[in-house]
């Protein structure tokens, strides 16, 4: 991590709003270096996320769902639980659950 040694404005609006890790889309996939949970197509428009079993989801709606394992701290997870129809606790919840058993 390196630290400025000048702080300008920008410097500080970049520290109190960090960005959220990049959702790659490759090959029919979407992952993150921040998470080991993944959304996988599977045709027609519909996405099926490894926290989430048995459901299928539009792209929007797995973009969404990923951003809350990548970032389940933010402010936004209420919205993205939402287009998800979930609360924001539920969404954290099922997140929060180890790739491998989810």
């Amino acid at each position: 991590m390196q630290i400025p040694t000048v702080w300008t404005r920008e410097t500080w609006r970049r520290a109190a709003n960090p960005t959220i890790p990049a959702v790659i889309e490759r090959d029919g996939h979407l992952v993150s270096e921040a998470t080991a949970h993944h959304a996988d197509y599977v045709g027609l428009d519909r996405w099926h996320v490894s926290y989430l079993p048995g459901r299928q989801l539009t792209r929007t709606q797995a973009r969404a769902a990923m951003k809350i394992a990548i970032a389940p701290e933010r402010l936004e997870v209420e919205r993205w639980a939402g287009l998800l129809g979930l609360t924001a606790a539920e969404a954290r919840g099922f997140a929060a659950m180890p790739a491998e058993v989810a």
